[in-house]
This record gives structure tokens, C-alpha cells and sequence, in this order.
């Protein structure tokens, strides 16, 4: 039977109108009602809060990515034990796969954000390190009490083959998408040519599509990227091909509220792979 059954066939039992009062809650007859009947209040959707009516303080602190990048939910890295946000982390889920003897195999698998399973294990955000997890099952160390759904040892569980190229794979499609997104709006100035006898603000960034002009830089004070190292010639290309930035040496990406997960996706794909030449300076986001 529903509550809302049950209330019309208990009429006599639910609280008067004495909504907003601090009495004691009566029924029909005058009688106390307990508070577990009272009909709940539904909670008001959140209202997102227009960007114009913000302070200038407030729309800074929104167009900042290394604020909104500290700004994430701190989580457990569980192989260091460290606390940083989750920017900082990879995520890791339980992940069944079917065997060619019909068997579900649970997997260890890195969290994918267009899957709604849940999250419950973290490791730093370093390729080194994941590579260092997959000797010895050191991985098994990500495993927790609540992450083995009942199974009776860390034995049943698996870890991919080379998951650090699954986990690359995921990082540069992320910042394809969203760099996409913001090169499909030339009208809005978030990304501009570079101008070598113009000084931009530190929380700019610099995309470099040739790699030749990396060296050449002088904004030795901005962030740097080197695209064709950080995504690979293809998908580089797959990136600016038909748009009007693809004959230029180096782009500025800006600093706004609408390049800030751009900015935050460069910035987890350059940790993954910092023991790489990834980035042109020692300038991190």
C-alpha cells in the first residue's frame, strides 16, 4: 500500500492544518499525532544561481580551474593513504566481464563517468604509479571490505591488461571533447591565437600544436602544453581539423567560467603523464 493510500483511508489519523505552527500536531478529532505521520515536505529543487547576479569575487573563484580543482570532494588514495581532492585521483569501480566459458568475472577497472557504477576506490593520479600496481597484485591493495560484493577472496578479482592505456585513452578523450567545444565557438574569444609581443595572465594556458615552437616560448610564467605529446598526431588533428585555428603554431586557452573543465581536463592528462616531456615548463595547474 502506498503512503498516499494510506493516508486517504486513514484520514482520521494524519494532522490537521496546522502546517507552519509550532503547536503540538492534532488530527481530525483533536487527538496528538505522532511526528513519523506528519506528511513530509518535499524538498525544493536546487536553483542554480544565475552567473550575473554573483560578485566579482565569486565569478574569479568560477572561472578559476585551480580553485575548482581543490573544490572537489577529498577522497583516500587507497595504496598511499594520502587525503587530496578527487581531481588529484584516479577512480577505480568493480567492473564484471563475461569469459568465454560464460562466467562473470569481476575486473578492477578503471571508472568510466558515463557509468553510473559506483565508485569506491582511488589511487593517485600518476601512470607510474598504476604501472607499479599491476606487479605483484599490488592492485588488490585498492581493494576494501566493501568493494568485494560478497565474493569470498581478492583472488576473484582481476586486473586489466594494460589498464594505463585504458586510463590514457579515457584522459585524452576527455580533453578532445572539451577542447572540441570550445574550438566550435570562435565567436567567443576562449581561444586565440599566440602572440609572441603579448602578455598574458598567469592563469592562461598554452596550447602547443607544433612541437618545434616549444622552445621558441616566452611565457616562461604560463602553463604550456604540448597537444601532439599530450594526445598523439591523430587525434590531434581530429581535433583541429576544419576549424580556423588549425594553421597556427600555438593557442592561448583563457581563463573563463566556460573553459574551465578544459582547463581541469589538461590538468589531470599532464599528471598522468608527468614522467613525460608532456608539459613545456615546470608550471603546474
Amino acid at each position: 500500500m502506498s503512503t498516499k493510500t494510506w493516508r486517504r483511508w486513514h484520514s482520521h489519523l494524519t494532522p490537521a492544518n496546522n502546517r507552519g505552527r509550532k503547536t503540538q500536531i492534532t488530527n481530525n478529532h483533536g487527538l496528538p499525532v505522532s511526528p513519523i505521520l506528519e506528511p513530509l515536505k518535499e524538498k525544493p529543487a536546487r536553483e542554480h544561481q544565475p552567473l550575473e547576479s554573483l560578485t566579482s569575487f565569486r565569478k574569479e573563484v568560477a572561472a578559476n580551474a585551480f580553485a575548482n580543482a581543490l573544490a572537489t570532494p577529498v577522497r583516500q588514495c587507497n595504496f598511499t593513504g594520502a587525503r587530496l581532492p578527487s581531481h588529484y585521483l584516479l577512480p577505480f569501480t568493480t567492473k564484471f566481464l563475461r569469459h568465454e566459458d560464460d562466467k562473470l568475472v569481476p575486473y578492477l577497472a578503471p571508472f568510466e563517468n558515463s557509468s553510473r557504477q559506483a565508485t569506491r576506490a582511488y589511487a593517485f593520479n600518476s601512470r607510474q604509479l598504476v604501472n607499479r600496481l599491476g606487479q605483484k597484485k599490488t592492485w588488490q591493495r585498492l581493494l576494501g571490505h566493501e568493494l568485494r560484493f560478497g565474493l569470498t577472496s581478492r583472488s576473484d578479482y582481476k586486473w586489466p591488461k594494460q589498464i594505463d592505456e585504458i586510463i590514457l585513452s579515457q584522459l585524452r578523450q576527455s580533453v578532445v571533447r572539451k577542447l572540441a567545444w570550445v574550438f566550435n565557438k570562435p565567436k567567443a574569444n576562449l581561444v586565440i591565437p599566440l602572440q609572441s609581443n603579448t602578455e598574458y595572465p598567469p592563469s592562461a594556458c598554452i596550447l602547443y600544436l607544433r612541437a618545434k615552437v616549444l622552445s621558441s616560448s616566452s611565457n616562461p610564467s604560463i602553463t604550456g602544453y604540448d597537444l601532439s605529446g599530450l594526445l598523439g598526431l591523430e587525434l590531434l588533428e581530429t581535433l583541429v581539423k576544419d576549424t580556423s585555428l588549425a594553421d597556427n603554431d600555438a593557442l592561448v586557452l583563457t581563463q573563463s567560467y566556460m573553459t574551465t573543465s578544459a582547463h581541469i581536463a589538461l590538468a589531470r592528462l599532464s599528471t598522468f603523464l608527468s614522467s613525460s616531456d608532456a608539459t613545456s615548463n615546470s608550471a603546474k595547474t
